[in-house]
């Protein structure tokens, strides 16, 4: 899943237009991960875990809505943001590491790794 935009379609490439191109891609995961199927394959590959309880589950899902109505960590993704600047794109991929390390630091409250 990427948000693919070319160069010509956008002209110049400003730091909105970045910075909007990133959180619509992180909110899109995050959106994803909120049906049940999606988030059991998401924590099947990345923890291990086959199953969690209805209650951690709920509380996860809370957390992934909280995430995404949180305005983006500029700071977090600074390197990301500053890459599609000087390529002057709005490609995002949607499994780039700083979208997974955002994530990780939701799901390690719930999730416990072996």
């Amino acid at each position: 899943m990427e948000n693919k935009i070319t160069l010509e379609q956008i002209g110049d490439v400003s730091m909105e237009k970045i910075i909007a191109a990133v959180q619509a891609a992180r909110d899109t995961q995050i959106e994803e991960l909120m049906n049940e199927p999606i988030l059991l394959t998401f924590l099947e590959h990345y923890y291990d875990t086959i199953a969690i309880s209805d209650v951690k589950k709920a509380f996860l899902v809370k957390a992934l809505g909280e995430l995404k109505r949180s305005p983006l960590n500029l700071s977090h993704y600074s390197s990301l943001i500053t890459q599609m600047k000087e390529l002057k794109t709005l490609e995002v991929s949607a499994n780039h590491k700083l979208f997974l390390i955002e994530l990780k630091e939701v799901f390690q409250k719930y999730v416990t790794s072996n």
